[in-house]
């Protein structure tokens, strides 16, 4: 092919490309200015659209993520929700990072849900995709603990919190729910030893949020009732009387344990 064909078809290619630019950039306003107008249907129509004529756009990512938004936020609608994520799932396979944020995005969907067994296999996935992160894990292991807790499966629940609490990484507030959460599961599992050892690990932590270490004792509380250590229960009880939630739930507690 000789110069000037090559020369002419590059022209075509600039020519094409600064035609179709204006048409892109005027879907994607006319989306935007529907979506800030809150004309939901409007948006979604224009968005779908400009995923189907704009195939390689790299706005693509903020277009799909838009219209996930939509259908949770606006719509309600959750089944479709998953089915949109599905597809930016194959179409973002080979990007790691948004591929695991999608993961994320679906897991939580299931969770929020009650939807355990699919929230399970979405965490599951997302502990062997390729670069998780040691904050992904965390969050994972904390789903799928969470998961397997609500399905009855206390020894998996226990599992999954165990990594949870082992993890090498920074957020000690997580950490710290997840020790919280590994003592209930040991709790249900009637291993009180192990429950009691987890709560005062996590008690001993310099900052402990008041909510947090409220629930801790009031476990260690029931832990100490059903050990038959009455005056170690009343103890724990007195410390959250003015921090738990409810504190008539305190005050009968102790009312029934001090007659």
């Amino acid at each position: 092919m000789n110069r000037r064909v090559l020369l002419f078809l590059a022209m075509a290619t600039i020519l094409v490309s600064g035609c179709m630019q204006p048409e892109v950039e005027d879907d994607l306003s006319r989306a935007r200015k529907a979506y800030i107008k809150k004309e939901y249907s409007e948006a979604e129509r224009v968005y779908q659209r400009y995923l189907r004529d704009n195939e390689f756009a790299a706005e693509r990512w903020d277009v799909w993520n838009r219209l996930v938004d939509i259908t949770i936020s606006i719509r309600g609608n959750k089944k479709r929700a998953v089915e949109l994520l599905d597809a930016m799932l194959l179409e973002f396979s080979v990007e790691p990072e948004r591929y695991r944020q999608i993961l994320i995005s679906k897991g939580r969907i299931f969770t929020e849900g009650s939807m355990w067994a699919d929230a399970i296999s979405v965490w599951s996935q997302l502990l062997s995709a390729p670069g998780v992160t040691i904050d992904e894990e965390a969050t994972a292991y904390a789903n799928l603990g969470k998961a397997y807790l609500m399905r009855g499966e206390y020894g998996l629940a226990v599992d999954a919190f165990k990594d949870c609490r082992q993890l090498a990484y920074n957020n000690m507030e997580h950490k710290q729910r997840c020790i919280y959460d590994l003592a209930q599961a040991y709790a249900y599992l009637g291993a009180y030893s192990d429950a009691e050892k987890n709560l005062h690990s996590l008690l001993e932590y310099k900052a402990v949020d008041v909510a947090l270490a409220s629930r801790a004792k009031l476990l260690l509380a029931d832990i100490y009732e059903q050990q038959e250590r009455p005056l170690m229960a009343i103890t724990m009880l007195k410390e959250i009387k003015d921090t738990y939630p409810n504190p008539k739930v305190i005050e009968f507690r102790l009312k029934n344990l001090q007659k």
